[in-house]
C-alpha cells in the first residue's frame, strides 16, 4: 500500500491528532511514518492497566531504556512483571511534515503552497492551490480527515470562504457522501496514488480531470456556455471570465436548468434568496453600472431580467 496512504487510514482512525499515540495505533507502518518524521518518539507511558482478578488496575511502571524494557510490580501476586519498551513507546502525530510531503507528491508548487494550512483544527487543511492540467487556472486542494466527526458548520465555513477563486478538490483517506459548498467536490486519495517500483507515484492526469471541469487547456475551445464556480462564460463571450462571488451568486440563482431558456426574474427575486443576500440594492449596483451589468443580464421587460445564456 502507498505509504501516503497507509499514514492517512492511521490519521482518520485517531481520536485526534494533536495527543502522542502508540504505535499500534499507527499500524505495521509506523517505524516507516518515523523515518519519514511524520511521526516523533514523545516518551514512554508511565502507566499501565493491568489484569486484576475480573478487571483492571492501573500501575506505575519503571522505564529502562538501556535494556529496552520496562517493569512494574503486579498488584495480583506482587511479582515484578518485564515488558518490551516499545509496548509503551508514544509518538506525536507531525501533519505538517506528511502534508508538506503530500503537497510534494501531488504536484503544488512552492510558490502555490499554502500558508495558513490548518482551516479546521482537527479536520481540514489546505494544501495549496495545484495547476489545472496546462491552463493558467489554478484549483484549492484541500486534506480532510475524520470527516464523519468533522463539526459540518465550522468546516463548510472554512471551505465557503471567499478566498478561494474557484471550487476545489477535499481529499479524504476513505469514501463518504458529503454536501459541500462552493463545488468543491470529495475525492479519496487512493483514486490518485499508486506504487510504481516501491515508490508513491501521484496520478495528475486523474486529478485534472476532476479540477479541470469547464476550464479548457491552453489552445483548446472552450464550452459555448457554462458556470462553475466563479468562472462564466456565455455565448458572447470570446473567453470565460472569473466573477466576483457575489455575482456569481446572482448568476447562479438565475441560470436555470440545461436545455430550458433561463428564468426572468426581478432583482427582488433574486436578492431575497438566502444564498444570495447581497446588500445592494439592484443588478446594476451590483454590477457597478448598467453597462457591465447588460453583458452578462439583459431586461426582458420592466423590472424583470434573465442571463443571456441560450437554451
Amino acid at each position: 500500500m502507498s505509504a501516503h496512504l497507509s499514514y492517512f487510514l492511521a490519521l482518520d482512525n485517531l481520536p485526534r491528532v494533536d495527543k502522542p499515540v502508540l504505535a499500534a495505533s499507527l499500524g505495521r507502518d509506523f517505524k516507516l511514518f518515523l523515518q519519514r518524521r511524520w511521526i516523533a518518539t514523545a516518551g514512554h507511558l508511565t502507566h499501565v492497566m493491568v489484569p486484576l482478578l475480573d478487571s483492571e488496575h492501573e500501575v506505575e511502571v519503571e522505564v529502562d531504556e538501556d535494556v529496552g524494557c520496562y517493569r512494574y510490580r503486579s498488584p495480583q501476586n506482587a511479582r515484578t512483571v518485564i515488558q518490551p519498551l516499545a509496548d509503551i513507546a508514544l509518538y506525536s502525530i507531525q501533519v505538517e511534515s506528511w502534508l508538506a510531503d503530500l503537497a510534494t507528491l501531488i504536484g503544488i508548487e512552492d510558490r502555490h503552497r499554502s500558508t495558513k494550512p490548518h482551516r479546521t483544527s482537527d479536520h481540514l487543511w489546505h494544501l495549496g492551490a495545484r495547476r489545472i492540467a496546462r491552463t493558467h487556472d489554478f484549483a484549492p486542494v484541500f486534506v480532510g480527515r475524520a470527516w464523519a466527526r468533522a463539526p459540518q458548520s465550522t468546516t463548510n465555513a472554512a471551505l465557503a470562504d471567499a478566498v478561494w477563486p474557484r471550487g476545489g478538490v477535499v481529499l479524504r483517506a476513505r469514501h463518504s457522501p458529503a454536501s459541500l459548498p462552493r463545488d468543491h467536490v470529495m475525492r479519496t486519495l487512493e483514486e490518485f496514488v499508486r506504487v510504481v517500483d516501491g515508490k508513491d507515484e501521484f496520478a495528475a492526469d486523474a486529478l485534472d480531470r476532476v479540477l479541470r471541469g469547464y476550464v479548457s487547456a491552453i489552445g483548446e475551445e472552450e464550452p459555448e456556455q457554462f458556470l462553475r464556480g466563479e468562472r462564466l462564460k456565455l455565448p458572447h463571450f470570446s473567453e470565460s471570465r472569473e466573477l466576483s462571488v457575489v455575482r456569481a451568486k446572482i448568476i447562479k440563482q438565475m441560470w436555470g436548468s440545461p436545455g430550458s431558456p433561463p428564468p426572468v426574474m426581478s432583482w427582488a427575486e433574486v436578492n431575497s434568496a438566502t444564498s444570495v443576500a447581497t446588500g445592494y440594492q439592484s443588478f446594476d449596483d451590483a454590477f457597478d453600472s448598467k453597462a457591465a451589468r447588460e453583458d452578462v443580464i439583459r431586461s426582458v421587460s420592466r423590472g424583470k431580467y434573465s442571463v443571456r445564456r441560450n437554451p
